[in-house]
Parts: C-alpha cells; sequence; structure tokens
C-alpha cells in the first residue's frame, strides 16, 4: 500500500499455511512486484502506481515468521533498495504499522455488508471492499 494505490489483495487458499517460501513465491514475487512495476498515474486505487516518484519507495514489513526468514529478508534487501530489515523495525509495534489500520478499515467494511455462509461469497464481499478502500483514508 501507498498514499495513492494498493496491490490486489491476495487471499491465502484454505489449509494453506503461509510460510516463508509461500510468501516470497505467491506474495512478494507476484502480488507486490506486480503492484510495485505499475506505471500508470491514473485509473483506480488498483491501477495506478504505488507512488509517482518510486526513488522514495521504502518497503516494510512486520515482524510475521514468513517475512522475517532470513531468505525473505534476502530477497527483499536484493530487490527493494530502500527495504527495512527486521532489525530496523520495533517489535510488537502493530500501531506503527500502517497496514494494520487499513485491516481495520477493511474489517469495519466487511462487517457491515450481509452475513453469509460460504467462503465464495465472504471472499467476493472481502474483495468488493477491498476494491472500496478510499484512496484518501
Amino acid at each position: 500500500m501507498s498514499h495513492r494505490a494498493i496491490s490486489e489483495l491476495h487471499i491465502v487458499p484454505p489449509k494453506q499455511t503461509v510460510n516463508g517460501c509461500y510468501y516470497r513465491n505467491y506474495i512478494l514475487n507476484k502480488t507486490c512486484k506486480d503492484a510495485i512495476e505499475r506505471d500508470s498515474e491514473n485509473g483506480t486505487i488498483l491501477q495506478r502506481s504505488m507512488l509517482s516518484d518510486m526513488s522514495s519507495f521504502i518497503f516494510m514489513q512486520d515482524g510475521a515468521p514468513a517475512n522475517t526468514a532470513n531468505l525473505t529478508q534476502s530477497l527483499c534487501e536484493k530487490n527493494f533498495p530502500k527495504f527495512w530489515m527486521k532489525e530496523e523495525w520495533p517489535r510488537n509495534s502493530s500501531h506503527l504499522n500502517p497496514i494494520e489500520n487499513l485491516w481495520s478499515i477493511l474489517k469495519d467494511s466487511v462487517s457491515q455488508m450481509e452475513n453469509v455462509a460460504k467462503l465464495n461469497h465472504l471472499i467476493s464481499q472481502v474483495k468488493k471492499a477491498w476494491k472500496g478502500i478510499d484512496p484518501k483514508i
């Protein structure tokens, strides 16, 4: 996420564990990479570039084990020039991580939608709420 745009929402399949390998292959190398490589100044929050000047881009993650795995840290350090290593980010500091606010907004939006009994309907609602996030928040 940035002040201009967000990545596509990656839905982890049922029973899939998000370990370092999964995180690197499906989230970093696909979802994040696709978002970072966008170059359009126009479009929806899911289409436009993350920043108008990518040289100021700082990539940060939370302390989840998949994010802090040595291979993940190495991949990020290699591919994101301004990457914050796990040692640089304060532990137990979710209030400092902007994505936590976005998760809260998403949760509030989905909770106002119709209750559903099937997983595929819930996924549709979550994706709809994600696409409807106001970039000015």
